[in-house]
């Protein structure tokens, strides 16, 4: 477990707040660009590599970063590692990066204040969402070393970007998974009719018409794990239509209120703004199944999951409840890509395709509350007209 450093309570959450001064911070930055064999190394290191002072601020980068984000060196002289990637938390915290509530779970932080406190190299895996227009997350393994610069503390910090290794896992937990089961379904009923050439004409017409509806499941598996792909990498566009409230939480409620995860629960329709919104309709359905389905996966034997809407003259807000209260780690890392609070399963992407789909292509906000006795609340604000 990682120790945080001593804290003033009003100036952070995590990690010490204080910074060097720009004087300190360049005094630090003269000593490691005259010691050649340091700059040569990390400009070497095919990874993204930094140079920090005890007070994890900037003093070097390697090419290899600068190149691959666009910066100049002089722009984040100075500047933490979440400021320096583009961190959406990075500014949470009251004195910036690692200071904030998110950054008691960051593995960067983590990584850099083990290795500040054993004076020996440590590594995490860190996920970090950035507030960028080209990449929207990145999964890093981050390795920290101490090292000494002319008698002076520092700490080199090399990142290796894991995000494809990390989207093939998901990829082959949830999709091969996904895909597995149906396409094993859709076996199991060819067999069946192989195997009953004299079936009741009923029977073989119920059995024809599960394949159909198995091969559709599979197809829309397939695509929507194309679009995901394409929504990562900025490609997706949406396919913008009318869309009529009532029938699509009616048509979310039918799904699952019968689903094999309800057995046992309580899915409800609470209050339906009649109304209708210009969106993309089948990224909207797949949202609130994603809500829905972990939210019946949360909730306990004879528990009640309620599914509801509302409106105001430019939104509509979309709300699926369950009696549940997810812990405050939890909390902190539900909208990341390879989280999950299914241990060992690794399948932790609804909430983030969620969050990706819902913010940045369909205009919306994903918020979320969590606490007791109220349960937890996953909202969708959306706009009423994408124009």
């Amino acid at each position: 477990m990682t120790k945080a450093a001593p804290k003033d309570i009003a100036a952070t959450f995590f990690a010490a707040a204080e910074r060097a001064s720009r004087t300190e911070v360049e005094e630090v930055r003269k000593q490691v660009l005259l010691d050649t064999t340091l700059t040569s190394l990390i400009d070497a290191i095919p990874d993204y590599a930094l140079v920090l002072n005890q007070e994890r601020q900037v003093v070097a980068a390697n090419r290899h970063l600068l190149d691959a984000f666009g910066l100049g060196i002089a722009s984040i002289i100075g500047k933490r590692p979440g400021e320096t990637f583009g961190c959406i938390f990075s500014s949470e915290g009251p004195a910036g990066c690692g200071t904030g509530n998110h950054c008691s779970v960051c593995g960067a932080v983590m990584s850099i204040l083990e290795s500040q406190e054993t004076l020996i190299q440590n590594c995490h895996e860190c996920h970090i969402s950035l507030n960028r227009n080209d990449i929207t997350s990145m999964d890093l393994e981050v390795c920290s070393t101490p090292a000494t610069v002319n008698g002076i503390p520092v700490t080199v910090c090399v990142m290796r970007d894991i995000s494809d290794q990390k989207r093939r896992s998901v990829l082959e937990r949830v999709f091969f998974h996904d895909v597995i089961n149906t396409v094993g379904g859709i076996h199991g009923i060819a067999a069946m009719l192989m195997e009953h050439p004299d079936l009741p004409p009923e029977k073989e017409l119920e059995y024809k018409e599960w394949m159909v509806l198995l091969s559709n499941r599979l197809i829309d598996e397939i695509n929507h794990q194309r679009k995901l792909l394409d929504a990562e990498r900025g490609e997706f566009r949406p396919d913008l239509g009318m869309v009529r409230v009532p029938d699509l939480v009616r048509e979310v409620h039918a799904l699952y209120v019968t689903h094999d995860i309800a057995a046992g629960r309580h899915l409800v329709m609470g209050e339906i703004a009649d109304c209708s919104i210009e969106s993309d309709g089948q990224i909207l359905h797949r949202i609130l199944g994603n809500l829905v389905k972990n939210a019946l996966e949360a909730t306990p034997q004879e528990g009640t999951v309620t599914l509801s809407c509302s409106e105001d003259a430019e939104r509509v807000t979309f709300a699926v409840t369950n009696p549940g209260v997810m812990p405050a780690e939890v909390q902190l890392q539900i909208f990341q890509r390879s989280f999950s609070t299914k241990a060992g399963s690794g399948r932790g992407i609804g909430t983030y395709s969620v969050k990706l789909f819902g913010e940045r292509y369909l205009k919306g906000k994903v918020a979320f509350t969590s606490r007791e006795p109220e349960g937890t609340s996953f909202t969708l604000s959306v706009p009423k007209h994408f124009n």
